[in-house]
């Protein structure tokens, strides 16, 4: 019979569901029946997994106030319920077999169901992990037991193609090793935390089995280009996890193996980390403080806390836009480049939205955990207003906006990099956080960290609370929280104060003003005996502001327009309206619509109409950025005169393989652009503006580089743009297309 002593030390099992499917495996041969082992053995496996999970480390970084667990926080009608109800049916409409179909081929097992395509076809950072951790976060925030179900389905299918040395990818040749294991263990530990999915511990220690043996451990300087193994720096956050929710060690060593020594260290001293490399990738750069972030949870050194808060303040001060966002081109760039960057990045890649995001929230959730300071909760809400609450639905084959977009010429949001990228994976992850963003807890005190409508419940000396926040904001400036409990109680409630406001945060309890009290760390203070009905009103009166990125600009262009923390867009289909626009005084250039939500109209030009940017649609024009040095105005495609032969291709793009074949367009200017991209098999293009002619060679080597020509200086007046196919190409070519993203010009004052 086995030996029950046994069990705790060589089950590598913490949860009771683990500990009773490992009794059961040992105990099949004995002929007994399952429920006299249920009953002889039940009370004691309780107490065993009781003293297994008392046993488990505790954090030696502690924090000085805690997030609100999900279970506690109900989202109420608004944003983002609104967004959340969307992702969350979005995601549970693919089937177990669909998101499963890779990964019983490889295990040669029945694969029924559909391919999912795009990157994970491909196997390039799939985000199956992802996708588990989103589900377990969602059903945790909502309690949809559909998630449950659909997660227990997928770990269930999943663990059944793990083979015996614990190989787990979706194929034999995944892109990037580091990156995926990375997310199966962020899977695995949610469903565990989140979900108490039985062998969610187990498949974890199998597949950390292979991990141990097999990942590159040289730790090249990362940037995530040619010869990256794959985001190898962040895989310590989730690794410490597992050692917070296992006890075992052996997930704390294999964490410090991937410590960012390097990258950390620059941060905190202040060296220019960013001469050491040519490419510093923006997200997983900043995702890796969230392991820099665990490491101080677990050690409390506080080396690591000094690496975040330094880490944060880089960020601020040099590489975040308005919207929140970072990152043009998916790099942190010097000061000179990222001065230019809404304009000489034609990608229009100027914010990895979902992931960018995610790394965001953690890294400020961590900081408001570790520090206490409400200044964190500034960098939150922005996102989720400007980034992901700005976003596209998830279509129906899994896109998602990859990228926000900010260019200064105008732009619009578009599905801009296929279905199933890494980002369909964080987009589920980023929004379920929107849970454990909203209130934090200590042991007197509720933070109230988002204003948004929700409803979260509590306890102060065994005084079960509930408190319930209605609002509008940010269309409207005011706050409203009401109190429910059985009987009086003392505690404080907390407030952020928003480093955006353009005057004194106002409160008033049960319509009485009280004074404003701040504490040193930025949180408004009420502390006093709580009744039944209690209602506490804020103001956060908002205005109008100009913000140049980087933020220390000394130019103070390129700018945005926000009012409070929203980044407003404008349309403007005609022209570029950053003449008409007194970025001195932005008050006096916008005049507010009466009735309508956040809704402005230009003094100079009452025709041109400025809305929250997470108000436009899909492909609807609109500018964010302006700059009057460089007043570029995007051409709609359809204003070009096009000769037969062109074929429509990815977004705007248009291609042509015909000799001959043409598009015109006629101007009013004193410059004109053409954006397009290089590829191996393109041809040589003759550009012709008036009675000048010129040759242009789109072959590259590597397909896709895109890639602009510009023509400035030109007379103010009429002018006319033609760019023709030839038979001419490269002697490298392998074929001869044209092609056109996009016409830009800078039209006559």
């Amino acid at each position: 019979m086995t030996r029950l002593p046994a069990l705790a030390a060589t089950a590598p099992a913490t949860t009771f569901g683990e500990v009773r499917n490992w009794i059961v495996r040992k105990i099949n041969c004995t002929g007994r029946s399952l429920l006299f082992w249920h009953l002889l053995l039940i009370p004691l496996l309780t107490v065993m997994v009781t003293t297994v999970r008392a046993e488990l480390p505790q954090p030696l970084g502690l924090d000085l106030i805690s997030p609100l667990d999900y279970r506690d926080v109900h989202l109420d009608d608004g944003a983002l319920l609104d967004q959340v109800l969307e992702v969350k049916s979005a995601y549970l409409q693919v089937s177990d077999d669909d998101y499963l179909r890779g990964f019983r081929r490889r295990a040669g097992l029945p694969a029924p169901g559909h391919e999912l395509g795009g990157w994970y076809a491909a196997d390039r950072f799939i985000p199956f992990g992802q996708v588990l951790s989103g589900l377990a976060r969602m059903y945790a925030g909502t309690r949809d037991e559909a998630c449950r179900r659909r997660l227990s389905a997928l770990v269930t299918g999943w663990g059944q193609c793990i083979e015996p040395d614990g190989y787990f990818f979706y194929s034999r040749n995944p892109n990037a090793r580091h990156y995926g294991y990375e997310k199966m263990v962020c899977g695995l530990v949610d469903a565990h935390v989140y979900a108490a999915n039985p062998d969610a511990l187990g498949f974890l220690s199998r597949i950390t089995d292979w991990a141990e043996k097999n990942l590159d451990r040289t730790k090249p300087y990362a940037f995530n280009g040619p010869g990256d193994p794959g985001e190898w720096y962040t895989l310590g956050e989730n690794l410490y996890r597992a050692y917070l929710a296992t006890g075992q060690t052996r997930y704390r060593d294999f964490a410090r193996v991937w410590e960012y020594d390097a990258f950390w260290k620059s941060l905190r001293t202040g060296e220019d980390f960013l001469t050491k490399a040519d490419h510093h990738h923006a997200y997983s750069h900043v995702n890796s403080l969230s392991s820099a972030a665990m490491a101080y949870r677990v050690s409390g050194d506080r080396q690591y806390l000094q690496t975040l808060v330094r880490g944060y303040n880089y960020l601020q001060r040099n590489q975040v836009f308005a919207s929140g966002g970072y990152g043009p081109g998916e790099h942190l760039l010097p000061a000179a480049a990222l001065a230019t960057a809404p304009d000489d990045h034609p990608r229009e890649d100027h914010f990895e939205t979902q992931c960018a995001s995610w790394a965001g929230f953690k890294l400020a959730k961590s900081l408001i955990r570790f520090t206490g300071e409400a200044r964190y909760g500034d960098w939150v809400e922005r996102l989720i207003i400007n980034a992901t609450g700005a976003s596209l639905p998830v279509s129906p084959t899994g896109e998602v906006t990859y990228y926000s977009h900010y260019t200064l010429s105008g732009t619009s949001k578009n599905y801009s990099s296929g279905p199933w990228t890494c980002c369909s994976g964080t987009r589920i992850q980023a929004i379920a956080d929107y849970h454990d963003l909203i209130y934090f807890t200590a042991a007197h005190s509720l933070y109230v960290n988002l204003y948004t409508p929700s409803t979260c419940s509590v306890a102060f000396d065994g005084v079960p609370v509930a408190i319930r926040q209605r609002t509008r904001f940010p269309e409207e400036e005011n706050v409203e929280v009401t109190l429910s409990l059985p009987r009086q109680a003392n505690f404080a409630l907390s407030f952020r104060r928003p480093g955006w406001l353009a005057g004194p945060m106002e409160i008033r309890v049960n319509d009485v003003p009280v004074p404003l009290n701040v504490d040193p760390t930025g949180w408004a203070v009420i502390d006093r005996a709580w009744r039944q009905g209690d209602r506490v009103a804020l103001h956060l009166p908002m205005d109008l502001k100009a913000n140049p990125f980087p933020p220390v600009s000394p130019s103070a262009f390129p700018t945005a327009i926000t009012f409070g923390p929203t980044v407003l867009a404008f349309s403007s289909p005609a022209a570029n309206p950053v003449g008409k626009i007194d970025f001195k005084r932005p008050a006096a250039s916008l005049i507010r619509v009466p009735g309508d939500e956040l809704m402005f109209k230009l003094a100079a030009d009452e025709t041109i109409a400025a809305r929250p940017l997470y108000a436009f649609k899909k492909d609807e024009p609109y500018f964010v950025y302006f700059d009057p040095a460089r007043a570029w105005t995007r051409v709609p495609s359809d204003h070009l005169t096009w000769s037969s032969g062109w074929k429509p291709a990815r977004d705007e793009m248009r291609v042509t393989s015909v000799a001959g074949a043409y598009a015109e367009f006629a101007f009013e200017g004193t410059a004109v652009r053409w954006v397009a991209k290089k590829f191996d098999d393109a041809c040589i293009a003759e550009v012709s503006v008036d009675d000048q002619v010129i040759a242009v060679d789109l072959y590259a080597p590597r397909r896709g580089d895109f890639f602009q020509y510009d023509v400035r200086s030109l007379p103010p007046g009429k002018h006319t743009i033609r760019i023709s196919a030839t038979s001419r190409m490269n002697p490298k070519s392998k074929g001869g297309f044209l092609n056109i993203v996009r016409l830009e010009v800078i039209q006559s004052p």
